[in-house]
């Protein structure tokens, strides 16, 4: 089944619509249209958006004592079994 469209007039600038069409016309990329180009750019802006909030989601782990302990923890109890690993790849 085709992904529902929306249809809405979208205005930009002059240059900035040339610029979109020339890459289209000259088959820079595989676009077949403006409104293809349009909503590539707006699918990877969209990614950065949401990349940037899931970073900064993560972003407090480095300060947060409580899981800079349990991280610790855990590392202190596979230190064991992580060196056995390492020399066995080692002896490879």
């Amino acid at each position: 089944m085709a992904p529902q469209r929306k249809t809405l007039q979208v205005r930009m600038p002059v240059p900035l619509y040339r610029h979109a069409k020339q890459v289209v016309d000259e088959e820079i990329e595989e676009i077949s249209s403006v409104n293809e180009f349009i909503v590539r750019a707006i699918k990877e802006k969209l990614k950065r958006i949401n990349e940037a909030k899931i970073d900064a989601a993560f972003s407090g782990m480095g300060t947060d004592e409580k899981y800079l302990r349990t991280t610790g923890q855990i590392s202190h109890e596979f230190a064991t079994s992580d060196w056995q690993a390492f020399k066995v790849s080692e002896e490879k």
